[in-house]
């Protein structure tokens, strides 16, 4: 059994439409179960470390420090 978490989409007519990338591809038994808290579709900013490296002594990035810093490595 494998358990995935998504976000699904429900129309007026019942149509579900949810993305499962990690699933075996093909016709599959599924049980489906609602939450009831709305679903949060915006995404998750990784936190400021600009503070946290000054204080180690290591090179700090404005912003996002992690995005800034894997950018800078291409």
């Amino acid at each position: 059994m494998l358990t995935l978490e998504t976000v699904a989409d429900i129309t007026e007519d019942g149509t579900l439409t949810a993305r499962a990338p990690k699933a075996p591809k093909g016709r599959l038994r599924v049980v489906i179960v609602i939450d009831d808290a709305p679903a949060q579709t915006s995404r998750r900013r990784l936190p400021d470390l600009t503070e946290f490296r000054s204080r180690l002594g290591a090179k700090t990035y404005p912003g996002n420090s992690v995005i800034d810093m894997r950018a800078e490595e291409r």
